[in-house]
C-alpha cells in the first residue's frame, strides 16, 4: 500500500492536462490519499484515506514535468501548470 501526504491543494476543475475532468479527485494541502494504482506514469488512481470513491490525481512524474516549465524569473510557460510534487512516504 502507498500513501501520499498533500502538498498543495489541486482541484481538477481547473487543470488543462487532466483526461477527464470527471474522473479527478480534488484535494487539499495535508490531506491524506492511499495511491490505488500507479500503472499510468501521469495519472494515479487514489482515495482519501478518511473514506470515498477513487479518482485520478497527477503522479509525481506529472508535476515534476509541470515544474520544468516554470521560467527561472516566475513566468509560467502558456499551457503548463505549476506545482509541487506529492511525497510518497509508508
Amino acid at each position: 500500500q502507498v500513501f501520499v501526504k498533500c502538498h498543495f491543494d489541486y482541484d481538477p476543475a481547473t487543470d488543462s492536462l487532466i483526461p477527464c475532468k470527471e474522473a479527478g479527485l480534488k484535494f487539499m494541502a495535508g490531506d491524506l490519499l492511499q495511491i490505488v494504482n500507479q500503472d499510468d506514469p501521469n495519472w494515479w488512481q487514489a482515495c482519501h484515506v478518511e473514506g470515498g470513491s477513487a479518482g485520478l490525481v497527477p503522479s509525481q512524474l506529472l508535476e515534476e514535468k509541470r515544474k520544468a516549465f516554470v521560467k527561472r524569473d516566475g513566468e509560467v510557460t502558456p499551457g503548463a501548470g505549476t506545482g509541487t510534487a506529492l511525497r510518497a512516504g509508508g
